[in-house]
């Protein structure tokens, strides 16, 4: 026990002293601290956003922006990751010699190169490699360049609230039929099956307020040399 405080006594005493030191030098020099700049213009862009921002936006909108498209990249990251670490992982207990080879090399490609090569490799493919947006590569309208992949994407229409609330009265539907469901085997005795049916109920309803109230009717195409208004970076 005496030891264990000492440690911790040591440590709080090393942490002071690194922090006192450090805003005593700050203050020497005239450099100021805390979050009050937070509050300042950014006076920079960012090229992908789920919210509106401007270069004249503060700070603190600068940094939601960029922990939004973290937790993005990190939830498509762990959902596409789950699914292909399921199916290699399944695929190595195939009776396919072919199949099975190929998850077997797959796995032991990737686990044996550092992390840290495999991202250098991969900037240099994109930044040294690839044609310059002018010269994009090209497959039909699909750009593959410096500046990332380019492809067609539908055009949205705005009206989120129909969608909403499409997808909560399935909920509600499917909330009612697993009630009269459960009355009916009071009564009858008879099991029903409450799970694929209010599934349906849910996505169906989800469907029709997506056709109806978002479903794109036009593509924005990507061209030689331009820069699509909406556009999905490789990284």
């Amino acid at each position: 026990m005496i030891y264990q405080i000492v440690a911790i006594a040591v440590i709080a005493a090393a942490v002071w002293f690194l922090a006192h030191n450090t805003l005593e030098n700050m203050r020497v020099r005239g450099i100021q601290s805390g979050f009050g700049f937070l509050g300042s213009p950014a006076g920079f862009d960012i090229g992908e956003m789920l919210i509106n921002y401007d270069a004249l936006d503060p700070y603190w909108k600068a940094f939601l922006v960029g922990i939004l498209n973290t937790l993005r990249v990190a939830v498509i990251g762990i959902v596409l990751t789950t699914v292909l670490g399921t199916l290699l992982g399944i695929g190595r207990f195939s009776h396919n010699a072919i199949v099975r080879g190929l998850c077997y090399g797959y796995v032991e490609l990737f686990r044996n190169i550092p992390v840290l090569l495999q991202l250098l490799l991969w900037y240099l493919v994109f930044t040294e490699i690839l044609p310059d947006t002018n010269a994009a590569l090209s497959v039909g309208s699909v750009f593959l360049s410096k500046g990332g992949l380019s492809f067609p994407v539908p055009i949205w229409v705005s009206d989120r609230a129909l969608r909403r609330s499409a997808r909560s009265l399935g909920l509600v539907l499917a909330l009612f039929y697993r009630h009269w469901a459960m009355q009916q085997f009071e009564r009858t005795g008879r099991v029903r099956d409450t799970f694929w049916p209010a599934l349906a109920l849910i996505f169906g309803m989800a469907f029709v307020g997506w056709l109806v109230g978002g479903a794109p009717t036009e593509w924005n195409s990507p061209k030689q040399g331009e820069v699509m208004v909406e556009k999905r970076a490789l990284r």
